[in-house]
């Protein structure tokens, strides 16, 4: 718990001597990268940087007006196809109310009707099929006897229990395959149920999805048809992670088939976008005559993005190794230029670090380094000057600061036993029962206070600033100030949030409580006549990568000139009409004695702050 917080080599040379501490610096070097290397690497660093990011940046951008394009050109298309759909459901209406007029109205189609078809009703068919463009047209009796087919002549009185599964959904469009003489192949049907002089037939229009339009004809972009698997009658399973319970199928010019896989997604199918164009009833999706609903989805790829981004990511490759191996031949050769003048710079502040003050660091080097050794050298002679003045001045100055600091420190334990004493007042004249529970409640404070007087004044017998090198639990410090603060300006909002775990810091109890009363004293005072609040946080923190804890006292007072801020830790110097001016310089002196650090922050008019770094330490 003895070391010094001032960094690894100052503690070696406390503990084992100047000499040894020296060694193993130099040991510990010898394993690190040289300022050559540093040099090389920064090269290498400084080229690639600019370069990878100019890559990304063109890539990012290239790829992203490529895609933005291609999406818009997609969705224009997929608007395109969702009014062919529409278009062409609008052709079957009128086709099939066409159809429905020419069974209805002309008597030689009729009287075939009644009489279970005939040539005039499959030449009406053909004609009718002929003239409208489309691609079949049936005439079947309810059972689903055909009566007449424009694109089968031959099919007149056989069965097909399909068609009653059309007119099962009379009125709606249905996607289903029908039998051509040379393949199979998909068409949008519609179907109608009609009483034709008595006898109900099943009317029905069906054209080929080419043919109407309702397939892409890009090779990039498909259709897809889409359906969420039943897991039990009435219920619906959602599709898993990985794709179960949809089933997806590819709708082609010429057919159906099977996806590659269960879901078109970018990572499944190397399709690069989807988008819904709508539902549609589909016969003959599962087995049976049955239509069920299904979304009609169109999927793209683009493969001229893919090409791109290969493209891109060749050239930056090619274009980081051109910029690495410059940047390592021309960093080798700047490294050895520079290098030597800053290596015999660093070996001058070795000798200085040793406490050789009378040593010059000269010139040579060019001209920036000749100008550093001219200002080091200054320097150097400064600080001669100055540890000569200060010697002088602390011998002088020793006797009044140290009359002071116990005029200063004595105050600081006497105002809780000033305000238990008020409160014990306010208590008595509240009768005997009031008394007894204040002083029960006060009494603990009263006594640390009398402890740290009496510390104190150990500590000044021994003619010492600091005292003796342990472990003081911080938070406890900094609560017990806190409370003793608000009750002494009641007026001050003191915000400080005790939780956590105890703070333990190397420092004695006594010389961190001067410390940690002189910050929050200052800044209560700096508010006291506003009315204003007092922000006192603590946290666990590195310094000189050394575990720390950080201690910050704000607050929202006047602040500081600037042109008094360096001067506030001066002895003897203070900003307010009362005080000794001794309070932050004690501080400063005190934590500087364990290694650690103060600062002072402020805005005149918006506050200022304060904040103290202190090694870790383990309790004894």
């Amino acid at each position: 718990m003895g070391r010094s917080w001032g960094g690894r080599e100052q503690a070696r040379d406390h503990a084992f001597g100047r000499t040894r501490g020296l060694c193993r610096e130099s040991a510990g070097r010898g394993g690190s990268v040289t300022f050559r290397g540093r040099l090389v690497l920064g090269g290498l660093v400084v080229s690639l940087i600019p370069v990878l990011l100019l890559g990304l940046l063109v890539r990012w951008t290239g790829v992203r007006r490529l895609s933005l394009a291609n999406e818009q050109r997609m969705s224009e298309q997929a608007d395109r196809l969702v009014d062919s759909w529409r278009e062409g459901v609008a052709v079957l209406e009128r086709r099939l109310e066409t159809l429905r007029e020419i069974l209805e109205e002309e008597n030689p189609v009729r009287i075939a009707v009644r009489s279970g078809g005939g040539p005039s009703l499959q030449e009406a068919i053909g004609r009718f099929a002929a003239s409208s463009g489309l691609s079949a047209a049936y005439v079947s009796d309810r059972a689903g006897v055909v009566l007449a087919a424009s694109h089968f002549p031959g099919d007149a009185g056989r069965r097909d229990p399909s068609l009653t599964g059309l007119a099962a959904h009379s009125g709606a469009p249905v996607v289903t395959t029908v039998s051509f003489p040379d393949s199979d192949r998909l068409v949008l049907a519609m179907a109608e149920r009609l009483d034709v002089g008595g006898v109900e037939v099943i009317a029905i229009v069906a054209g080929e999805l080419s043919a109407l339009g309702l397939v892409p004809a890009a090779g990039d972009v498909a259709l897809l048809a889409e359906m969420r698997e039943t897991a039990a009658e009435g219920t619906t399973r959602p599709p898993g992670p990985a794709g179960e319970g949809v089933a997806a199928r590819l709708v082609g010019a010429d057919g159906l088939e099977e996806a590659e896989q269960a879901i078109p997604t970018p990572e499944k199918t190397g399709y690069q976008g989807r988008r819904p164009v709508g539902q549609i009833l589909w016969q003959g999706w599962e087995e049976g005559d049955d239509a069920v609903p299904v979304t009609l989805v169109m999927a793209w790829r683009d493969p001229l993005l893919a090409e791109l981004v290969r493209d891109y990511e060749r050239a930056l490759i090619v274009s980081l190794l051109g910029a690495a191996l410059l940047a390592l031949v021309l960093g080798r050769a700047m490294s050895r230029r520079l290098s030597t003048p800053v290596e015999r710079l660093a070996a001058t502040a070795r000798r200085v670090h040793l406490g050789r003050l009378d040593e010059r660091f000269g010139r040579g080097g060019g001209r920036e380094l000749d100008r550093l050794g001219f200002f080091l050298d200054g320097m150097m002679q400064r600080i001669r000057d100055g540890v000569t003045r200060v010697r002088e001045a602390e011998k002088r100055a020793t006797l009044g600061e140290l009359a002071r600091q116990v005029n200063h420190d004595v105050r600081n334990g006497l105002v809780p036993i000033r305000n238990v004493m008020n409160h014990l007042a306010d208590a008595h004249r509240d009768g005997p029962e009031e008394l007894a529970g204040a002083f029960a409640a006060r009494s603990p404070t009263v006594e640390a206070s009398l402890d740290y007087l009496g510390d104190l004044a150990d500590q000044y017998r021994a003619v010492a600033v600091h005292g003796a090198r342990e472990c003081t639990d911080l938070r406890a410090v900094v609560l017990a100030v806190v409370e003793a603060n608000r009750a002494l300006a009641p007026e001050v909002r003191v915000a400080f949030d005790p939780g956590g775990d105890p703070a333990w810091v190397e420092m004695d109890a006594v010389s961190l409580r001067r410390v940690v009363e002189n910050l929050v004293g200052n800044a209560v005072a700096a508010v006291r006549e506003s009315g204003g609040s007092v922000r006192v946080a603590l946290e666990s923190t590195e310094y000189r990568e050394r575990p720390c804890y950080r201690l910050s006292v704000a607050d929202d007072g006047p602040g500081i000139p600037a042109e008094l801020l360096d001067r506030v830790f001066e002895p003897f110097f203070t900003t307010r009409g009362e005080g000794t001016g001794l309070g932050l310089a004690i501080a400063r002196r005190l934590v500087r004695d364990v290694g650690g650090s103060i600062a002072l922050e402020s805005e005149e008019g918006r506050g200022t702050r304060a904040v103290v770094r202190l090694a870790r330490g383990e309790p004894r």
